[in-house]
């Protein structure tokens, strides 16, 4: 901020201590407007929260939360504006990215969140739930917006619908593999069953699986996409690994069954990307034609 709009932040400052919500925001709306500035933004969305607008504070929230892991107490303001509006699996997914020290406490106020909703908003979280569960209706585009309403379940609600949604073999699987990776991130210890791609049903813990770029063999492949093209062909090295990045949404959380000879599968991408036919006559061959039609046909089911 310039001398000016410094000028402008400690008046805010000043109304705050006063209490004055309204003008100390609208100071604050316009520096945050014009500068972008972090601590302005969460002085802000403070302000918000104290003068009771808390669908302007969580639309804040959701605009950067990685502003509000500056420290403990913006961390904590946060939670309290996505509980009061209701975002419980979102407030989940916020706490499991900040500082473990923070994490008991903020997911405490999580659940005290979610018990009284129970009670106060019992029909409107059934409600929820039942859309929920009939997720697979409409184009992918359509479940994905019933999946962010999803989002303002508790967490049991949630688990709930999931174990109905990850077996509808009319959700994309895009979907399903989204759910399970938010699960993994809130590290759910539970057994799911879920329709895979190749139309056979599952089972998965959540709390068990690593990241997807963890896994040794996604690892080795990027590492033979690096050493074939890292600092020879800068645009084929990118188009690979964007190509090897869609696979990947697919084949989660089963990368590690499919992709067993992670060099093979590199030789495969790679001779696609310059055009050369797939020989069918292999599993890795057989998988990679696969994969191009789920993604070749991905636009189009999100029409």
């Amino acid at each position: 901020m310039n001398q000016g709009q410094t000028k402008r932040y400690r008046q805010a400052e000043q109304l705050i201590k006063q209490e004055k919500w309204g003008p100390a925001g609208d100071i604050l709306d316009a520096l945050v407007e014009e500068t972008a500035d972090p601590a302005a933004t969460r002085q802000l969305v403070r302000v918000l929260y104290k003068d009771h607008q808390y669908v302007q504070a969580l639309s804040n929230v959701l605009d950067e939360p990685t502003l509000f892991y500056q420290d403990e107490s913006s961390a904590s303001l946060a939670v309290k504006i996505l509980v009061q509006n209701q975002r419980f699996m979102l407030a989940r997914l916020f706490v499991a990215n900040a500082p473990k020290e923070w994490q008991t406490d903020l997911v405490k106020m999580i659940q005290t969140g979610e018990q009284a909703a129970q009670t106060k908003y019992h029909q409107t979280i059934q409600q929820r739930l039942k859309t929920f569960y009939h997720l697979g209706d409409g184009s992918l585009m359509e479940q994905r917006q019933r999946l962010e309403e999803a989002y303002a379940l508790p967490l049991e609600s949630f688990i709930l619908g999931t174990r109905f949604v990850l077996r509808d073999p009319f959700v994309h699987y895009l979907i399903k593999a989204d759910i399970i990776e938010s699960l993994r991130k809130l590290k759910v210890d539970t057994q799911l069953d879920y329709l895979w791609i190749d139309n056979q049903e599952y089972q998965v813990n959540p709390a068990k699986l690593p990241a997807q770029n963890d896994v040794s063999a996604v690892k080795a492949v990027r590492q033979i996409i690096k050493d074939q093209l890292g600092n020879q062909d800068a645009i084929n090295f990118q188009m690979a690994n964007q190509q090897f990045d869609l696979q990947l949404m697919f084949l989660f959380p089963r990368a590690t069954n499919v992709i067993t000879d992670p060099t093979e599968w590199a030789d495969f991408l790679l001779a696609t990307l310059n055009g050369h036919e797939i020989n069918d006559d292999t599993a890795v061959g057989r998988w990679q034609r696969r994969l191009m039609t789920l993604i070749s046909t991905l636009a189009q089911a999100g029409k």
